[in-house]
């Protein structure tokens, strides 16, 4: 009777400890933290809702990773708790408090992996009139857009700024939204968000084509 007794409760150990090593090695990655901010508006024009929207979506595709309803590898923090936070952080920090030196503070507080903020701080468009061209409208277009944000795998802080201008006879490239476009879409190469947050993926769950 001991003799069955011990046996049953050596097998019992047995699928114990199985069952255990086999929880530890299918247990999910944790999934790191990503704090993306909307489009802060800082010029004193303001775009219009469809450019607006389209320049959203240029930072939603530079920090896509497919199939993330899956594999859970990124968890993206209320975009309410981050607008409380950056505006605590500001305050604590100072007027004088360059938005770059704010990152880290930011991701802290946030407990954030990632911290990236999309700025439009420069936006206009006007036109005069040129007398030395025979009295012809000349378009002037300037846009300036801003990334900065905070990388805790490299543990750094980023800031790109890049702006376009255009001063000629008016054409669709030309176009203040068009600049935005693309100063957008240079900061965010710049400023290497797709690569940081892929590499952040990589580290989580493996790679995979971009």
């Amino acid at each position: 009777m001991m003799k069955k007794l011990a046996f049953f409760f050596s097998l019992l150990l047995c699928f114990c400890l199985f069952g255990t090593g086999t929880a530890e090695a299918t247990r999910e990655p944790a999934p790191f933290w990503v704090a993306q901010f909307p489009l802060q508006v800082e010029s004193r024009m303001a775009p219009s809702q469809a450019v607006h929207d389209r320049l959203e979506k240029l930072v939603d595709c530079s920090m896509h990773i497919p199939l993330n309803g899956t594999l859970k590898a990124v968890r993206y923090i209320p975009e309410r708790q981050c607008q409380t936070a950056w505006e605590a952080v500001r305050s604590e920090a100072g007027r004088k408090a360059r938005l770059k030196e704010l990152m880290r503070p930011l991701a802290e507080k946030l407990q954030a992996d990632f911290v990236v903020i999309p700025i439009l701080s420069g936006y206009e468009q006007y036109e005069t009139m040129s007398w030395h061209r025979w009295g012809r409208r000349i378009t002037h277009s300037y846009a300036c857009v801003q990334i900065v944000g905070y990388d805790r795998l490299k543990d750094e802080a980023f800031s790109k700024t890049v702006s376009r201008s255009f001063d000629d006879e008016y054409s669709s490239q030309g176009d203040v939204s068009t600049l935005a476009y693309e100063a957008m879409d240079a900061a965010l190469r710049e400023a290497q968000v797709h690569d940081r947050i892929w590499e952040m993926k990589r580290r989580m769950v493996g790679p995979a084509d971009h």
